[in-house]
Order: structure tokens, then C-alpha cells, then sequence
């Protein structure tokens, strides 16, 4: 099995370096920060909430498997624990790094009247509080970051929204201000936005509206929902294509810079992510264990992007092969089969350019290792093409009137758009990795939307648009897994499925089949997170006495 290097005590605030800028030891309290050296503890705060929920480090190595159904060695069939180090970390670094750094960046900024890092500091916290509130349900809030309280009460679910929604009010409003004297303004030290205040609240807006929209269900609980959604779809002002809220990394290896998901599985000794058969099929338009796709008969022109297979159609594969297709070779989610434990690292298909910055697939096969890809793919946090797919849920479900077909495809499209730029800015020198042509988007959305046209009702069109949005959200886990909770779409495995099917027979050399692959018992699906061990530990007020997962726990999980 692979041993993942897990860090409980993180040094200082941050050592890191970026293209950017460089991350260096601000003073002796990083959490008190002078105001001469706001600009350090911003570049400090912005990497730590990254880095808290990021692809390949630590819940975000994990949660994968529960919203796209990878398999991995370390995770799966829904088995995160409380003891899990990713689980724990992932806390760890939001609550004691992340946060606190941003409350750093208000405080000094607050207190030397230069409002636009205040904001901005503002609009991290409000970002990072909605995926901890979104994995764990109550969490503590008001009582985070008092000093001397190593104890802090839990808030409600439904409270942290409230406030988080007033935060990102007063964060826009403090960037609006234009009679703050502003001493210091940020620059290369936001390795988000460059300083560009009206991105940031293009950034609060996009927050704002995926706060409500992720609500919508329990609006009642949420003051004022309805005149704020009204207020915020008149302005209309949220992030544009190439403004994604995403951080970046780089090809520089010494200290490491690049996709901590590419760093583990290109670099690593053994896989970690066995792409999904369920993804698989879904976006290669097929129904064998897929039974209902919404998109049966469509091929994706993103997959040589999302993943890249070893072999070809007709090689040999390392060993016996749990669930094969052509060149694809994976594991199936719970599988039970005699292959599953198999060693397949040098055949089994990979995460490829677009998730973390690996190789694109030519269709020539070739091994995935060191010596193939950069590294350079940003941590997704909120993307450009979530807005329209934000909008046509709400169309959808009688929020608001509007076009939800013309909003899925504003989203098919922005999401493509990204691949394109991900992957050229990704490419090594002297590789040739083509964009999706204009010609192959056209007529890939043209069959999408013949599907949403054909769909017996809004039900069955949501169905659609949150499947797309799942495959935009590939290795942007903690969206994805809220929108599955919200809306129950996409479908995935039944837990009464007690068999699935590979195209292909297990032996080496591609034969064809279909087989069945035995799995598991499936587990029920987790509606939140487990409370860390490492935190129930710390504080008396956490914990798991009593938390069934298989209930929802979030107040919009209705």
C-alpha cells in the first residue's frame, strides 16, 4: 500500500515559492503581523486555503472517490475515518493556517485602513468557512481564533451561512471603498488576482450566488434569500471566462511547486487514482454499467484530457485487469474481483493534462512517470463555468425564470475553454498537445442539447446540466460532492448493485467480454464528514458520538 507523508505541525506560516512571489518567514507571530508585511501574510493565506482542499493533498486526495467513484488503495467504497490523516490535515491546515492567516490579513489591514487587502481577506475566509461548514456541517465559528479559547463551541450550520453571506457584503464593501486610504495596495503578493479589486468582487459575487444556490433548499433558514438572489442576478456581475478564483502552480521542482496530484502519482511508487469506470463511461457515451447516461451515444472530447491510457487497445496489460476497455485499464469502485489488488501501475490509465498537469493522451500510449508532464494545473476552488450551471439550477427548479438550455451551454463551454487553457499553459516544451476545436465543441454541445430537448421534463433536464457540471468539477471534489447531495445528480452506483461488468475479460492480452466484477457491499452515501480524531482530541465540544453519516447533518442537505 502507499504510505501518503501526512504533516500535523506545519512549520511557521509558510515556506513556499511561486513564479509569483516568495513565501518567507513573516516575523515571530505570523498571526500578528506588522502592517508593513501584509503583503507576505496575504501570499501566506491565499496558498494555506488552497492548499487545505487541494487535488492530491489530503482530503483532496481522498474525496474523489466518493464523487467521481475513483478506487485508490488508500480509499474506497465510501471509507474515509475519523483517523484519517487526510481528514485530519485538511482541518488542521484551514483552521490553524488558512483561517487564521486570514484573520491576520483583515486585522492588520482593518487597522491601517487599507481596505482592499481587508477585503480580500475577507472573501478567502468566507470561501474557506463554506467548504469546512460544506464537509462537516456545524463547526466552530464564532468563538474560531479567540485567544485563550482552545475550546471553541460549535455553531449551527445555517448560522456560519448567514454570517458568511454578511462577510462577503462587508468584503465588497470594503474593496468599494473609495475613501479608505489604501497605503498599501496588494500586487504580485496575490497570487490570485494580482491586486485587481473588481475580480475579487466579481470572486463575491460567484461566492454569493453559489452560497444561495447551495441553500435553496432550506431558503427559509437563510435571512432574506430571496430579495438577495434578486438583488445579485440584477447586478449581474460574477467572474468571466479566464478570471477563475484558482491557484496556481508551477513547473519548479526545488521546493516543489507543482500539482501535489501530479507529484504522487507521476512521481510516485504506486497509484493512487484508478480513473473511474462510472466517469469513464459516462463521458464515453456508454451504458453497460451506466444504465441511464443522460449523455448514451456522446463522446467527450475532453477525455484525452482528463485521462491519459499507458497502452493501447491491443497491448498487454501488466497483470489480470479488473475492468478493461480498449486501452483503458482501471479498477472498479468496490470492487471485489481477484485482480482489484493487482499491481497495474505501469498499464492502468492516469490522471492526465487537464486534473494535475500530466500528459496528454496522443493515442500512442507510453508510460506515465517523471519524465512526462509539468506539473502545472491549478487548484479549481470557483470556476468560471460554475455560474451558468449555478443558473440553470436555479431556472430549473423555479427559482428565478430563465434559459437553462442556454446556460448549459454557456457552461459546456466555459468548462471546455478551461481545458483548452490549462492544457496549453500545462504542455511541456517541445510537446505537441492540440486545443478542442471549435468544430468538435460545436458539435459536441449540438448532441448535449439535442438530449436536454428531448428530456421528458425539468427533472430529467437537471439530471443533464448537473452531470456536465460534475464532469467540469472533475478534481474540484468538494463542489462536486455538494452538488450531489443537493440535487442527487449524477447518478452513481446503487448500494443494492452487487455486480458490475468489464468490456473486457481480466487475462493480460485484450480479449473481449463482458465479465462480471463482484464488489463489495456499498456503503451508504456520507451526507458530511466525520469530525477529525486529531480535533476531537483538542476540544470537547467536537464530536462523533451520535453523527450518523447516512443522515444529512448540513441544514441545505434536504
Amino acid at each position: 500500500m502507499k504510505i501518503k507523508k501526512y504533516i500535523f505541525i506545519l512549520a511557521s506560516v509558510l515556506f513556499v515559492n511561486t513564479s509569483c512571489s516568495q513565501y518567507l518567514d513573516i516575523n515571530d507571530d505570523p498571526n500578528k503581523p506588522t502592517k508593513a508585511e501584509l503583503n507576505k501574510v496575504l501570499t501566506g493565506a491565499e496558498y494555506d486555503i488552497a492548499m487545505s482542499f487541494a487535488s492530491g493533498n489530503y482530503i483532496g486526495s481522498s474525496l474523489p472517490s466518493y464523487v467521481f467513484h475513483l478506487s485508490s488503495r488508500e480509499v474506497d467504497n465510501f471509507g474515509i475515518t475519523a483517523s484519517s490523516a487526510a481528514l485530519g490535515n485538511s482541518w488542521l491546515q484551514a483552521y490553524a493556517y488558512g483561517l487564521k492567516n486570514t484573520d491576520a490579513v483583515i486585522s492588520a489591514a482593518e487597522e491601517g485602513g487599507n481596505l482592499i487587502y481587508a477585503g480580500i481577506g475577507k472573501l478567502l475566509k468566507a470561501y474557506a468557512f463554506t467548504s469546512v461548514v460544506d464537509l462537516w456541517g456545524d463547526v466552530p465559528f464564532t468563538e474560531f481564533n479567540v485567544e485563550g479559547n482552545y475550546a471553541p463551541a460549535l455553531d449551527k450550520s445555517q448560522a456560519v451561512y448567514n454570517s458568511l453571506l454578511a462577510l462577503v457584503d462587508e468584503a465588497i464593501g470594503n474593496l468599494n471603498n473609495t475613501d479608505a486610504p489604501n497605503l498599501l495596495k496588494p500586487a504580485s503578493d496575490d497570487l490570485i488576482y494580482n491586486g485587481d479589486k473588481n475580480k475579487w468582487i466579481r470572486m463575491g459575487n460567484t461566492l454569493k450566488l453559489k452560497l444561495l444556490v447551495q441553500s435553496r433548499k432550506a431558503k427559509g433558514e437563510i435571512t432574506g434569500w430571496n430579495e438577495k438572489l434578486t438583488a445579485l442576478l440584477a447586478e449581474n456581475n460574477f467572474i468571466k471566462d479566464g478570471e477563475d478564483f484558482e491557484f496556481k502552480h508551477t513547473a519548479k521542482d526545488n521546493p516543489d511547486e507543482r500539482n501535489p496530484a501530479y507529484v504522487d502519482e507521476y512521481l510516485g511508487g504506486q497509484s493512487t487514482y484508478y480513473i473511474s469506470p462510472w466517469l469513464f463511461e459516462t463521458m464515453s457515451g456508454l451504458d453497460l454499467n451506466v444504465k441511464d447516461n443522460p449523455l448514451a451515444g456522446i463522446t467527450d472530447p475532453r477525455i484525452p484530457y482528463y485521462w491519459v491510457n499507458q497502452i493501447k487497445a491491443d497491448g498487454e496489460a501488466q497483470n489480470t485487469t479488473d475492468y478493461r476497455s480498449g486501452a483503458f485499464v482501471s479498477i472498479f469502485f468496490a470492487s471485489n474481483s481477484s485482480s482489484s489488488g493487482n499491481d497495474q501501475r505501469s498499464t492502468s490509465s492516469f490522471i492526465g493534462i487537464y486534473p494535475c498537469g500530466g500528459k496528454y493522451d496522443d493515442g500512442k500510449g507510453g508510460k506515465c512517470d517523471k519524465s512526462v508532464g509539468t506539473g502545472i494545473a491549478p487548484e479549481k476552488m470557483l470556476q468560471a463555468y460554475s455560474v451558468p450551471f449555478l443558473l440553470a439550477e436555479l431556472y430549473l427548479t423555479g427559482e428565478v425564470t430563465g434559459d437553462a438550455k442556454a446556460a448549459l451551454e454557456a457552461g459546456i463551454k466555459r468548462s471546455i475553454t478551461h481545458v483548452n487553457t490549462v492544457s496549453q499553459a500545462a504542455k511541456a516544451d517541445g510537446v505537441a498537445v492540440p486545443t478542442i476545436a471549435a468544430d468538435a465543441i460545436t458539435a459536441f454541445v449540438g448532441k448535449v442539447l439535442a438530449k436536454f430537448d428531448a428530456a421528458a421534463n425539468n427533472e430529467e433536464k437537471l439530471r443533464i446540466v448537473m452531470t456536465q457540471k460534475w464532469i467540469a468539477n472533475f478534481f474540484n471534489p468538494v463542489e462536486a460532492y455538494n452538488d450531489i447531495r443537493r440535487t442527487g445528480y449524477p447518478t452513481l452506483l446503487s448500494p443494492s448493485t452487487d455486480y458490475a461488468k468489464s468490456p473486457y475479460k481480466s487475462s493480460k492480452a485484450p480479449e473481449l467480454g463482458p465479465i462480471d466484477i463482484p464488489l463489495k457491499g456499498i456503503n451508504a452515501y456520507p451526507r458530511a464528514m466525520w469530525y477529525p480524531t486529531s480535533e476531537i482530541t483538542r476540544n470537547p465540544n467536537v464530536t462523533n458520538s451520535g453523527r450518523n453519516l447516512s443522515t444529512p447533518l448540513v441544514f441545505w442537505d434536504k
